[in-house]
């Protein structure tokens, strides 16, 4: 039998040519066996990605021989100058960008908010639960960034703006800032007025939510704790509760740690200060309820 592939030599071995269904077995000659398994190995080399490239820019090469000869298999030299050339040019344009970025960046500033009315902080942090219960926080921080200004907040234990406290960075000058401060705490005043009297069905969620939670809970880290406690204090501020102070809900708001330090733990050290911690606020919040006035807007 000849050669199914040169049709010249015997036949001395079988192989496989192509993929699936579409596979067939071919009697070959051990010269065209060769040829075939040099022809796959050059079809599956794995092409490699250039990294290091701008946003929105890719190249990719297929393997660059290393020893420079005139192997007719190998690519051209001028690859290797190609591509050594592009690598200097993408250095070029990401110092360009880098030197550009720290240009227009200008410094920032934390603006102090130990003068801010106390019912509007959290420690050294502005509150505005309000603003984030209602759905306007993703346009307050739109808005903030369009005046060269940021609200900076606090990711906790996998909870992200945990608690809805903020500070305020801002460039250019501080009478400014005070300004924008002062009608941002504004817009939290006339947000907590509306979760009150137009959405009392939002806020008696988030109260009631948290409320079950406190009582129930069986693990409960730091910065979930710290988010719980957000909307009981307005809830307490509005004269909704029955069996703890505003007081003692922002003493335990200033005493819980934010700084992701349990992280450091063993899972089977952190899973026991977490159960501590929610066995502690099972206990604290056992008689804590709703008031009549709250029974009014929410039941």
């Amino acid at each position: 039998m000849k050669c199914e592939l040169c049709h010249k030599a015997d036949a001395e071995t079988a192989i496989k040519r192509g993929e699936g269904d579409d596979a067939e077995e071919l009697y070959v000659c051990h010269t065209c066996a060769k040829s075939e398994r040099q022809r796959r190995q050059k079809k599956s080399l794995r092409t490699r990605k250039v990294t290091g490239l701008p946003p929105g820019m890719s190249m990719s090469v297929t393997e660059v021989s290393g020893d420079g000869g005139g192997d007719e298999d190998g690519p051209p030299p001028i690859i290797g100058a190609i591509m050594n050339a592009f690598h200097d040019m993408v250095s070029d344009i990401e110092k360009a960008e880098n030197s550009a970025k720290a240009k227009k960046e200008p410094k920032m500033h934390d603006f102090p908010s130990s003068r801010v009315d106390a019912a509007y902080r959290i420690g050294g942090r502005l509150h505005l639960e309000a603003l984030h219960l209602i759905g306007e926080m993703d346009a307050v921080k739109r808005a903030m960034r369009a005046l060269g200004m940021e609200l900076a907040g606090v990711n906790a234990d996998g909870v992200s703006d945990t608690g809805h406290v903020y500070v305020l960075r801002y460039s250019g000058t501080a009478e400014r800032a005070k300004r924008i401060a002062s009608a941002l705490l504004r817009e939290e005043r006339n947000a907590r007025v509306r979760l009150f009297e137009e959405m009392p069905r939002v806020f008696g969620d988030s109260l009631c939510r948290a409320l079950a939670v406190m009582k129930n809970c069986r693990l409960l880290s730091p910065g979930e704790c710290f988010d719980l406690l957000s909307p009981l204090r307005l809830a307490s501020k509005e004269g909704m509760l029955d069996g703890i102070t505003t007081d003692e809900i922002e003493r335990m708001l200033l005493a819980t740690d934010l700084s992701n330090s349990e992280d450091r733990l063993e899972q089977d050290e952190r899973d026991r200060a977490d159960a501590e911690r929610a066995d502690e606020m099972n206990r604290r919040f056992e008689d804590v309820v709703l008031n009549e006035r709250a029974e009014e807007k929410f039941l």
